[in-house]
């Protein structure tokens, strides 16, 4: 069986490209300049983006299966229109060139950002409401991109359904992403102090193992909550020191004087031509970070399983040694 695979030279992308071959499907990727990700893997290189249509209807031509998994992630607003362009008209582009091949299945990796974190008070599961206009852009982006999908699968247009991680971690981190940068700066000790709030923790290879498992498991136009646990940032912080013996800030900052802090971080990130270090939507996420995000379904239905967190940040430090990116 032939599986495409869109978005794999990101962190979750490539690893399910891995888990693809070891379970001897073979693989095509649609990829953009950067392959480094998928270098010595033997997939089909595709060469363009999933806005290009041309593109995306030869990537698909002849796939059994489909795994959308490209997007891009912004904690940083969207300026050009280039987040939302993305990631909705990307799985559009995607869901309408499968309908015309008789793809057999499509998986739209959507995100736990996609749908309001409000109230705490009940568990975080795949019922929650969307995300509407006027929320931050990524989040809105993926909301709708979210929808857009299910309608093709609601509709019988098309065999799918929807997963929705949480926040991804562990090896196999490139670029890297915001998390894999936040380990490296705890390992090279340049996190001085801890925001508050936290975040759920899911290891990308448990989440690219469900998302192979639903190639020929789960029911059409159904949502899957792919949630790990959760974890404080200080308690986060603890995990790091027991899976690297660094040291660790104790120190935890307020949501209220981290905002305070934001207009210094944007004007020091444009002195240095980089971008700030946190923002508005990062401190955010970690503030509204649901304490119990449920994963029962995915569980039952999937066969979702979730390492502990310790093992996904001591294998990611060890691959980073092995690449000599750290010592």
């Amino acid at each position: 069986m032939l599986v495409g695979v869109t978005g794999a030279s990101g962190h979750l992308g490539n690893v399910v490209c891995r888990v693809l071959l070891e379970r001897g499907y073979r693989v095509r990727v649609l990829h953009r300049n950067d392959t480094t990700p998928f270098e010595g893997l033997n997939v089909e290189r595709c060469p363009g983006d999933v806005l290009n249509v041309t593109a995306v209807d030869q990537f698909v031509s002849g796939c059994d299966y489909v795994i959308h998994a490209a997007a891009i992630i912004s904690i940083h607003g969207d300026p050009t229109g280039i987040v939302f362009k993305t990631n909705t008209e990307g799985p559009k582009n995607i869901a309408e060139a499968c309908i015309k091949h008789h793809v057999k299945r499509l998986i739209h990796v959507s995100s736990t950002h996609a749908v309001m974190e409000l109230p705490f008070e009940t568990p975080f599961d795949e019922t929650r409401p969307y995300k509407q206009k006027g929320a931050f852009a990524y989040d809105f982006s993926k909301s709708t991109g979210e929808q857009l999908m299910l309608n093709y699968f609601r509709q019988g247009k098309l065999d799918g359904f929807v997963v929705r991680p949480s926040s991804v971690i562990g090896p196999f981190d490139f670029r890297p992403s915001e998390i894999g940068k936040a380990l490296l700066d705890f390992y090279h000790r340049k996190i001085p102090v801890l925001p508050a709030g936290g975040y759920n923790f899911i290891d990308v290879r448990d989440i690219s193992a469900t998302i192979v498992n639903a190639l020929n498991k789960g029911r059409t136009g159904e949502i899957y909550l792919l949630s790990g646990d959760y974890y404080s940032m200080k308690n986060f912080a603890g995990v790091v020191h027991e899976a690297s013996g660094k040291k660790v800030p104790r120190l935890v900052l307020p949501f209220w004087f981290l905002k305070m802090l934001l207009p210094f971080v944007k004007w020091y990130g444009k002195l240095k031509k980089a971008n700030p270090v946190f923002t508005i939507e990062a401190i955010t996420a970690l503030k509204l970070g649901h304490p119990n995000m449920v994963n029962e379904k995915a569980k039952k239905e999937l066969e979702h399983v979730c390492r502990p967190l310790k093992e996904s940040i001591a294998d990611f430090y060890k691959w980073n040694k092995e690449r000599n990116i750290i010592q």
